[in-house]
């Protein structure tokens, strides 16, 4: 129960986005109540401890283009903060292609007769733009518009089936420009005639971490929202958000035995949308329901490899698009911090994406374990199997929002039912449907908690630019975005 004389605010899940509402709301003198499915706050940014390992799930970088929430996290974890050096690269055709692609790199690696045929077809492609104009509906019209057919198939096609489970042309390219860089040698122009009145940075070549893992980031704000009289509940799942007159009531929970009642003044979801949608009471109308149907979440099972070498690579990441090989990208723990793992030993987290109860998902640990050593051994060569100490898997429901054609229509719908609670607010990846970075998960959070004491701003505005995410233009002279 709320302390006398203070307005609660009941959180329904416990990565960084509610989290971050939970925190500002707690600084503001309210009383917080947290409530997340999982054992460990975080979800899919959290951090698991294993045999003196610790291991992120995925691996999540801070960048961000807005300072203010640089200081925010710094001052949150002030020296638990590291810089790390990003190396990103592609594993293909038994070499290294860098990532994001850089055009002399990626031509040197592909040859000659391909080189030609892929700068070909991407002239072709800047052409026919200018020409037909033709709309950019799908994946693979956004690809094939910014980079040619020839590196779309070559690089783009493969990784991005493999991790939606479907066809590009089938999926959205809503976020290709935010999260793809085109190789353009206009703007490489216009980037160099700027320089006196400003340039381009980049966000992601260096880039701070927590030293003890990116789960830092949720475990200190849930610290913080207890050390304020707050309440972290972990393990109980919202069965039913229950309404009346246009308000949130209360909450239905469960930790699978029992059910209880969470009552509270406004509510805040960063659980997954259409979970939201479909279990409000009195039920939502069908067309919303319906419409929560026809969207989907990608699944995630992470392999946790333990291995007595004190390295594999010096990337931060790998991504892998061989259809052949079961996973689609591996990050090394210890070179994003040397406290992940013991003094002479290192560890390899793999992404395996999957629909939840498939075949894959069903595999035991072992299997998985096994099935990724084995592409590792044996395809990729990058360790020997005596060198393996163990391993385990981690499967994780709802973790990517899926943007497949005609997406946004569905997510209008489920937000204007949504939106009619007028207590209640939806912030972060899974409550907004929309393939946020923490940094936008964060401040969706905030902004939030900013709407709930007052002020007049817009948590859905967080991340709607179409523009390449890992660069801004800063002005000359200004300092970097990076805090050393």
């Amino acid at each position: 129960m709320a302390e006398s004389g203070r307005r609660t605010a009941v959180i329904m899940g416990a990565g960084p986005a509610g989290l971050a509402t939970g925190l500002a709301l707690t600084r503001a003198g309210w009383f917080v109540h947290v409530i997340e499915q999982a054992a460990v706050v975080g979800g899919l940014a959290r951090t698991l401890e294993h045999d003196g390992f610790r291991f992120d799930i995925g691996g999540h970088r801070w960048f961000t283009k807005k300072d203010y929430l640089n200081f925010f996290l710094v001052e949150l974890l002030a020296d638990e903060m590291v810089m790390v050096d990003r190396v990103s690269r592609i594993f293909f055709d038994g070499t290294y292609v860098d990532y994001p692609l850089r055009a002399g790199n990626v031509l040197s690696r592909i040859g000659p007769v391909t080189s030609a045929k892929a700068i070909g077809d991407f002239v072709l492609s800047k052409a026919g733009q200018r020409i037909n104009s033709k709309p950019v509906v799908s994946m693979e019209d956004a690809y094939v518009a910014q980079f040619g057919r020839t590196l779309y198939e070559l690089f783009f096609r493969n990784y991005s089936e493999k991790v939606w489970g479907e066809q590009c042309s089938q999926l959205s390219g809503d976020w290709v420009s935010q999260r793809s860089k085109g190789m353009s040698l206009l703007t490489t122009i216009k980037d160099a005639f700027k320089r006196s009145d400003g340039q381009v940075e980049s966000l992601v070549d260096r880039f701070m971490y927590p030293a003890l893992g990116f789960g830092r980031i949720s475990e200190r704000m849930a610290e913080d929202i207890e050390s304020g009289g707050g309440r972290v509940d972990l393990g109980w799942r919202v069965m039913r958000a229950n309404h009346e007159g246009g308000r949130l009531t209360s909450l239905t929970i469960s930790d699978g035995g029992r059910e209880r009642e969470v009552s509270g003044d406004v509510f805040v979801s960063s659980i997954p949308m259409t979970e939201l949608a479909q279990c409000l009471a009195p039920t939502a109308p069908a067309a919303v329901v319906e419409a929560s149907k026809t969207l989907s979440y990608r699944d995630l099972i992470t392999v946790h490899l333990m291995l007595d070498r004190p390295q594999v690579t010096n990337d931060t990441w790998v991504y892998v698009h061989d259809p052949a090989v079961s996973f689609a990208r591996l990050h090394e723990p210890r070179n994003w911090s040397p406290d992940m793992a013991p003094e002479g030993k290192t560890s390899l987290v793999l992404e395996l994406f999957c629909e939840a109860g498939d075949g894959l998902w069903q595999r035991s640990d072992a299997d998985l374990v096994d099935l990724c050593v084995k592409d590792l051994v044996d395809r990729l060569h990058f360790f020997e199997r005596r060198e393996v100490l163990g391993g385990f898997a981690v499967r994780s429901r709802d973790a990517y929002p899926r943007y497949g054609l005609g997406y946004k229509d569905a997510v209008a719908s489920i937000k204007g039912c949504l939106g009619s609670l007028e207590n209640l607010s939806i912030v972060g990846r899974g409550g907004t449907f929309r393939y946020n970075n923490t940094d936008h998960a964060i401040e969706t959070g905030l902004l939030a908690a900013r709407n709930i004491l007052g002020e007049d701003v817009d948590p859905d505005s967080v991340n709607q630019e179409q523009e390449y995410l890992e660069e801004r233009r800063v002005p000359a002279g200004r300092l970097s975005s990076a805090v050393a």
